[in-house]
């Protein structure tokens, strides 16, 4: 029976077809296949504005000053998946400036894709690149105080430590540099400011700061004196020491004219007209010219005085080489000293309490000459009540003498004791006035009365200084550097 089923030809195809399916089977089951085929989808993306970072510069020479653009445009493919799960800052555009120098070029750019994302184009996928060398250069530190002090207070110069600085920038923008400065608040103030560390910035012409900028050290430690108020007084100069015979001053010049003295309102209302600077004049041994520094004398009572010390150029040439010249200066006062106590004094002639006095010297000298440089000085010293003409002495710089003689320079004095009544100006003293300035009969001023130059006419103390004899140009000794030391009421 079983024969004649295997002998069938139907049964065996059915038999031959069954086998066959199994086979298939067996077969797709071991190699994991599934039994349907999946279709998977693939999309492009555009992503703008993607950032290009550039690496590798040796930043300690160089910089990137210029770079045409900083953003390119990437179309990108990918499954939707993928690009759906990524955000556009994890698209870069690399540029690489490794072992590049001062100079201008195009490069290209490199890729920087996130993993199963391929670029289809970027644009541009080059640049053009300028990197310029780093220059140093050295600056004054300015400081900058916003606000002021309370009512009544100044603020002086900042002492700044250090000084100076380094400023390091790519060559174009370091020449724009005008200041390096730092700012502190000043306001409302009563004492002298201090702060260890004030960060600084520089700035161009139009007051822009200039971010790239290292400036070492980057801070400063800052002073300000707090005082009560400043004066602006002249710089005069006296000599010390002599010149060597045969040698004569020519010029002297001095590169301030002026100083601020930084003192409380009671110093300064009673501070001099000037403040001085001295010349030893031992130290120029032959003739040419050589710029010295000289330090200003400070007022007594002041709290500082700028600037500290002036150059001077002291021009010294042989005596025979000096050319004189003469110039009269108008309306010096007159100085009364030597009064006793119980006694006081009154300039009777000349009215005006002045005269006029022609001088000579070394044309360069003289025509800096001013009415503070000389001193006209009447010593009523020992002499008894009543009227008294009085020889006045002269006091002048040194190499300036009087041109003329000294006979002149005379004034009418009227003293009155303790016990004397006041004497009235007579005619017969008027018409003696040496000086032509005063006018006859004229009744006397009253006492206490200021001259024009504004000296006290009375009750004037002190040394008065002696006429300077000297030559201009031997170099001799002389008695009187300026104004004489003289104590007013």
């Amino acid at each position: 029976m079983m024969d004649k089923w295997i002998n069938n030809n139907t049964i065996s195809k059915i038999l031959a077809l069954a086998v066959a399916v199994m086979l298939w089977g067996m077969v797709h089951l071991d190699t994991g296949t599934p039994s349907s085929t999946l279709t998977v989808s693939y999309d492009n993306k555009v992503i703008d504005n993607v950032a290009i970072q550039a690496s590798g510069l040796d930043e300690s020479k160089y910089v990137l000053s210029t770079m045409d653009t900083d953003h390119v445009r990437m179309e990108v493919r990918g499954q939707r998946s993928v690009l759906t799960s990524f955000f556009a800052d994890n698209y870069k555009a690399k540029l690489n400036l490794s072992g590049l120098g001062a100079g201008t070029r195009t490069l290209a750019l490199e890729p920087d894709l996130p993993n199963g994302v391929e670029l289809v184009s970027m644009t541009p996928n080059r640049v053009t690149v300028t990197i310029e060398e780093k220059q140093t250069k050295s600056f004054n530190v300015s400081i900058v105080p916003k606000g002021s002090p309370d009512a009544g207070l100044q603020l002086g110069k900042p002492v700044i430590t250090p000084q100076t600085v380094q400023v390091t920038l790519p060559k174009s923008q370091l020449s724009t540099v005008t200041a390096v400065q730092g700012a502190v608040d000043t306001d409302g103030i009563t004492e002298k400011f201090e702060q260890k560390r004030v960060k600084l910035k520089a700035y161009n012409k139009k007051g822009q700061e200039l971010t790239g900028a290292v400036i070492e050290p980057s801070t400063v430690s800052v002073e300000i004196p707090v005082t009560q108020q400043a004066k602006s007084v002249p710089v005069k100069i006296v000599y010390s020491g002599d010149l060597p015979d045969g040698l004569a001053l020519s010029k002297v010049n001095a590169n301030v004219k002026e100083a601020a003295v930084y003192a409380s309102q009671d110093v300064l209302s009673s501070l001099s007209s000037y403040v001085t600077a001295t010349v030893d004049l031992s130290q120029f041994t032959e003739a040419g010219t050589r710029t010295v520094q000289a330090n200003l004398a400070a007022p007594a009572g002041s709290d500082k005085i700028e600037p500290g010390s002036i150059q001077i150029e002291v021009t010294v040439v042989p005596s025979n080489q000096v050319t004189d010249t003469e110039r009269t200066l108008t309306g010096i006062p007159i100085v009364l000293q030597g009064t006793g106590d119980g006694t006081t004094a009154t300039i009777v002639a000349p009215t005006s309490k002045t005269m006029d006095v022609t001088v000579r010297g070394p044309q360069d000298m003289v025509s800096n000459l001013t009415n503070d440089d000389i001193s006209l000085v009447a010593d009523v010293s020992g002499l008894a009540a009543g009227q008294h003409e009085v020889t006045l002495q002269l006091g002048l710089p040194k190499y300036i003498t009087q041109a003329g003689s000294n006979d002149q320079l005379k004034a009418t004095v009227s003293i009155v004791g303790p016990s004397t009544p006041a004497v009235t100006n007579p005619s017969s003293e008027n018409e003696s006035n040496p000086s032509g300035s005063g006018d006859k009969g004229q009744e006397r001023p009253q006492e206490g009365q200021n001259s024009q130059g504004g000296y006290p006419d009375a009750n004037s103390g002190g040394n008065a200084a002696a006429e300077d004899k000297t030559s201009p140009h031997n170099g001799a000794d002389s008695s009187a550097n300026g104004t004489p030391d003289s104590s007013q009421p």
